[in-house]
């Protein structure tokens, strides 16, 4: 007997390979419904048992009517983890609990930010005084980057290293040019930007470590499922900024930002300069080893941290997500954890490596959808490495 599932992500690229994974399934066999609008999505069909959707389109109330029979691809509350603001506040409650947490050296130095007006701005300084200190150090060369509490796409993100640099942020709106080389670029974006009153000042790594003189950040996967099991994708990207590394300029952000969408219009763009296999790194293998398992031991403390906070991450048994996580490494090999991202642009790892993503969603699909309607028994994949585990309450 067939199963329903509804099917529609707006990035066709995203879109037909859940759709492939699906049909690709060995264990279920799936009646795929693509025909998925925002007027038909709120009445989902009884007998649907999968939603694989955009977040605003996933019924809510047919999941939670149908726990045990249907299942969604995202958490309803998971702002814990993808907020910057709130991912700050609790990674701090965390430390404060757990202070040997690799965590600890792990987050770069963070504060929150709060800005309603530029007029302030003297007043909102008060309240990230360390920052300030540093600032105006005299013969001080402290790096910082900022960042909207809620964005995406490398969207209001900005390195400096003075007061002046950082006042003229919430002075100078985005510019048109700036604008016009996203390809992705939606006028709402900028509209919502310029209403920003949340940000998180980062103490800026500024020894990254550097392949071909340009900096660089990994792109990993996690996918979480049900009430929590947490994994890490071991085919990871290694992003590259399009310039060389230069902390003597710090306002051009194709130096210091690695996200690709940000240099798709660039003339310089060169897909696979920009997008490599992190396990392609020119490293040793143990050193790639190192990294990969730092990377688990700071997930699975991340995702302890978000989950026990369950107003702002809620894990239910009947659905599961895949979030694109940021790290940054140094050049003493030290990993850190950047951000993660909710419906991450999985358009962004490019045409070569698109099978990349393929195998993710059919992994997805194997470990966290197929037991859950079938024999409940756990599956395991190769690909997918199980870094944390924790029985939580059910809601």
């Amino acid at each position: 007997m067939s199963l329903k599932a509804l099917v529609h992500l707006d990035e066709p690229y995203t879109h037909q390979a859940v759709v492939k994974a699906l049909k690709n399934s060995k264990r279920l066999d799936w009646q795929v419904i693509e025909d998925v609008t925002e007027e038909n999505a709120e009445s989902c069909p009884a007998d649907t048992r999968l939603q694989w959707l955009e977040y605003e389109l996933i019924d809510w109330h047919h999941l939670a009517k149908y726990d045990t029979e249907s299942l969604s691809n995202a958490y309803c509350i998971r702002k814990g983890l993808i907020r910057k603001s709130q991912l700050a506040y609790n990674m701090a409650k965390y430390l404060s609990k757990h202070p040997d947490s690799i965590l600890k050296k792990a987050i770069p130095e963070t504060w929150q930010f709060e800005l309603d007006h530029v007029d302030y701005f003297e007043e909102a300084m008060n309240e990230v005084f360390e920052v300030e200190r540093d600032l105006e150090e005299e013969g001080g060369n402290h790096m910082f980057i900022i960042k909207p509490s809620m964005a995406n796409k490398a969207a209001g993100i900005k390195v400096f290293n003075s007061l002046d640099q950082l006042r003229a942020i919430f002075e100078e709106p985005e510019s048109d040019s700036e604008a016009e080389d996203d390809d992705e670029y939606d006028e709402d974006d900028e509209e919502d930007l310029s209403q920003v009153r949340e940000w998180v000042i980062q103490r800026y790594i500024h020894n990254p470590l550097l392949v071909n003189k340009r900096k660089f950040h990994i792109r990993a996967y996690v996918m979480t499922k049900s009430n929590i099991e947490v994994y890490l994708y071991r085919d990871m990207l290694a992003l590259f900024a399009l310039k060389e590394y230069d902390t003597s300029n710090l306002d051009d952000n194709l130096i210091h930002l690695t996200n690709t969408c940000i240099q798709t219009e660039e003339a310089e763009y060169n897909e696979d300069a920009s997008v490599k296999l992190f396990w392609e790194l020119p490293l040793e293998e143990k050193e790639l080893n190192h990294i990969f398992e730092q990377m688990k031991k700071i997930l699975a403390d991340v995702y302890d941290a978000c989950s026990s906070e369950m107003t702002t991450f809620q894990c239910i048994p009947n659905a599961f997500e895949l979030f694109g996580i940021d790290f940054m490494i140094d050049d003493e090999l030290n990993v850190y954890f950047l951000e993660a991202n909710a419906f991450p642009d999985f358009k962004q790892t490019g045409g070569k490596l698109q099978h990349i993503i393929q195998e993710l969603f059919e992994s997805t699909s194997r470990v966290a959808i197929e037991p859950f309607f079938t024999d409940g028994k756990e599956v395991t994949d190769e690909k997918m490495v199980k870094v944390f585990e924790k029985e939580l309450l059910s809601l």
